[in-house]
């Protein structure tokens, strides 16, 4: 397929983008002694994540089942769930990826480490769990070292479960103020593991695995002696909200949409072709009101003020841009964008190298 002949908007990935963004992750967990485990949440691909298993990483992530599901049919067979599987119905189906993979998840309630004894003990199983850590984003995970030892202790004590480690993602980081705001939650992050795994195995527990991951901590987090697993997803692509917290440049982002200019009411009034249904109405992850727009035009200084669901405006800046004109949009957030599409085109320049599935797209439970 030629460029001018993909229908608008689109998902594009600048290949050699994303090649040098995967091997510059694997690097910097080589040089660190560290696994790499990425999450395939951002880009939801076979295609990709085997890409991202070939330079060395252990594994990937996932945030759902049906992403490991999805993954699992396509070849991938050691799976960390990094988020935690309740209730009947999802322990059954983990049960079931367990008969076909390597899999894992994380726990960090006694209600859920119980439910998940009986099914894999009643089964004859052995389910390898990582107690999930709370080092600041106040989402999931226990904070206080004496409910993780208790919760540690219980799980040894538990029928068909291992205790495989501990696990953390330092989301609140996407809050911080500056680079040096950033560092030093990535090194807050690391230390803090690393201090807890150690005060847990002098209590006696086998934790092998000290996970931590979040892409705007990885280079100050993995580089903390202790640390044994750099899970992260985002950098693959990058995005306006790395670029707006100084972990990536714009030339570092992969991904783009591709949109069309497809009405100039005014002089200072832009409309493209991709709205929230395209692009999302993030102005950021967890916290971060560092953005304006939805999304930032690759060549321009113009940003999208406005969006409905199948249009996107540029208001206030004169663009030069006329009717059928194409532009390439870095999106706020990658990892939401992507999960719109059916498939992306990997380019090189405006060359267009292949269409990739988003194979997990949709996959939310």
């Amino acid at each position: 397929m030629l460029f001018p002949e993909i229908e608008t908007p689109a998902l594009l990935i600048e290949q050699q983008v994303l090649l040098h963004n995967i091997e510059m992750m694997q690097r910097l967990a080589d040089r660190h002694g560290v696994t790499l485990r990425p999450h395939i949440k951002t880009h939801k691909s076979i295609q990709i994540a085997r890409m991202q298993l070939t330079p060395g990483a252990c594994g990937i992530a996932v945030a759902k089942l049906s992403e490991a599901e999805t993954m699992v049919r396509g070849g991938i067979h050691n799976i960390q769930i990094a988020n935690q599987v309740v209730g009947a119905s999802r322990v059954k189906r983990l049960l079931d990826l367990a008969r076909l993979a390597q899999v894992s998840c994380s726990v960090d309630s006694p209600e859920n480490v119980r439910e998940l004894s009986e099914a894999f003990s009643t089964h004859g199983r052995t389910l390898s769990v990582l107690v999930e850590v709370d080092t600041g984003l106040h989402r999931c995970g226990l904070s206080d070292p004496e409910e993780i030892g208790k919760l540690c202790r219980l799980i040894d004590q538990c029928d068909g479960l291992q205790l495989a480690g501990i696990m953390t993602h330092a989301g609140h980081a996407y809050r911080a103020s500056s680079a040096e705001e950033v560092a030093q939650i990535g090194r807050q992050e690391g230390e803090a593991m690393v201090n807890l795994a150690e005060s847990l195995r002098r209590e006696g527990f086998h934790v092998e695995q000290v996970s931590v991951g979040s892409t705007p901590t990885a280079l100050h987090a993995a580089a903390v002696f202790g640390v044994t697993e750099l899970r992260v997803g985002n950098y693959v692509f990058n995005d306006m909200i790395q670029v707006s917290l100084g972990v990536a440049a714009e030339d570092q982002c992969a991904l783009s949409v591709l949109a069309t200019v497809t009405s100039l009411p005014t002089n200072d009034r832009v409309v493209l072709d991709a709205g929230s249904k395209s692009l999302t109405t993030e102005l950021g992850a967890h916290g971060n009101q560092r953005l304006t727009g939805f999304g930032k035009i690759i060549g321009t200084s113009a940003r999208i003020t406005r969006l409905s669901e199948e249009h996107g405006i540029i208001e206030g800046l004169d663009t030069r841009l006329r009717l059928g004109d194409r532009v390439r949009i870095i999106p706020n957030h990658a990892c939401a964008t992507v999960n719109l599409y059916d498939y992306a085109y990997i380019v090189d320049g405006e060359s267009v190298r292949q269409q990739v599935p988003i194979d997990a797209r949709g996959c939310v439970t």
